[in-house]
């Protein structure tokens, strides 16, 4: 019998439509966790999925790795495309539409602190203990994807060189900068392990390092297809079963001495590896579940869920439940509604505006290049 071919290079394009519908669930299930029942509502066992539902941003951050490796990776190593112009091209997807609702909620919560304002619109709040739920509560994981985004190519040759180890790299780099803000007085900046572990960059290491080794299994072109759905079923109920166990998690503590409490390490350190399997499953097999994640229904959610993840908890959510109509079902669909309307009105307009700018800019340097014509020929 012969094996099942490999992934033939045009299936590997840097556009996988399950994973941009797998960003939609994210969001939702932040959400969810967000706007949960109070504690006693529902049966115990859904309570906790909903609670482990904060677990969206996890996704979203093995996402993240595994995108920007699958996307960028050989280009910045290659010098293909300069840094500058990969930074731009983050800038023009995240910040526009950020900096827009970070005003417009600074704004609304009538905050006079220019110190808050300056840590919101650089996207550097999640470092501060006091400031990182200013503004956009939601918003303190973006100073997490723009810290891996901004240090993407040095991670990626450590990556490549050293693996995991970076991971460790990081924690401990964490824990010195820690003893430093301990020692020096602050009492926000980075003032804990615990702000340090589970809101920055170097507590989040692991997830984006799951995210890059799957796509470079996947850009090997090792792996085969696979047939059947088994694996993906399988590793699903794994993700549901993983979010439970995450919502028990969030109030345990250790009673002993260790560095990561109980959900730092199961959220941080374990779940990543099951979405990454999640994630590998999506890609190679073919099942109802990746065709329905696929479809264009949930490729309009998934690309308008950055704007989703940013307005649904905040103003749009408490003008609509406090004086429309008190129910967190329906201002689900009222911010899904409002977030496909700012992703087509505004955020993917802006993000294409800027960088036809920027490549018209690029163009024309290299028209000016004496040795243009002879590259074109």
């Amino acid at each position: 019998m012969n094996s099942a071919p490999a992934f033939s290079k045009p299936q590997y394009t840097a556009y996988f439509p399950a994973l941009t519908g797998v960003r939609a669930l994210a969001a939702y299930l932040v959400y969810a966790h967000h706007v949960r029942l109070p504690e006693g509502s529902l049966p115990k066992m859904l309570e906790k999925l909903i609670a482990g539902g904060g677990a969206g941003v996890t996704i979203f951050f093995v996402l993240s790795g595994f995108l920007i490796a699958h996307r960028y990776e050989a280009l910045l190593k290659e010098k293909t495309i300069a840094f500058g112009s990969y930074m731009l091209r983050r800038f023009a997807r995240i910040y526009p539409l950020y900096l827009v609702l970070s005003v417009f909620m600074l704004l609304w919560q009538q905050n006079d602190s220019g110190w808050q304002w300056f840590l919101n619109l650089s996207l550097l709040k999640a470092f501060f203990e006091e400031e990182k739920y200013t503004g956009i509560l939601q918003g303190w994981s973006l100073t997490v994807e723009e810290s891996f985004y901004f240090l993407a190519p040095l991670l990626f040759w450590s990556f490549r060189k050293i693996g995991v180890s970076t991971v460790v790299l990081l924690i401990a780099s964490g824990c010195l900068l820690v003893l430093i803000a301990k020692q020096a007085g602050s009492d926000s900046f980075l003032s804990n392990y615990d702000l340090m572990l589970g809101w920055s960059i170097f507590g989040r290491g692991f997830e984006f390092f799951c995210g890059y080794k799957l796509a470079h299994f996947i850009k090997s072109g090792e792996q085969r297809e696979r047939k059947g759905s088994v694996f993906t079923w399988l590793v699903s109920l794994g993700i549901i079963a993983g979010l439970v166990v995450i919502g028990y998690a969030i109030d345990l503590q250790f009673t002993f001495e260790f560095p990561f409490s109980p959900f730092l390490l199961i959220n941080n350190f374990i779940f990543p590896l099951a979405i990454t399997l999640w994630f590998f499953g999506l890609i190679s097999e073919q099942t109802v579940f990746s065709k329905i994640l696929s479809s264009r229904i949930f490729q309009v959610l998934g690309k308008s869920s950055y704007a989703f993840y940013l307005i649904h908890f905040g103003w749009f959510f408490e003008a609509f439940y406090f004086h429309v109509h008190a129910s967190r079902i329906s201002a689900f669909f009222f911010l899904v509604a409002c977030s496909v309307g700012i992703y087509y009105l505004f955020e993917e307009p802006v993000n294409q505006y800027i960088r036809r700018k920027f490549d018209v800019r690029e163009l024309k340097k290299k028209m000016q290049q004496p040795d243009f014509l002879k590259q074109k020929a």
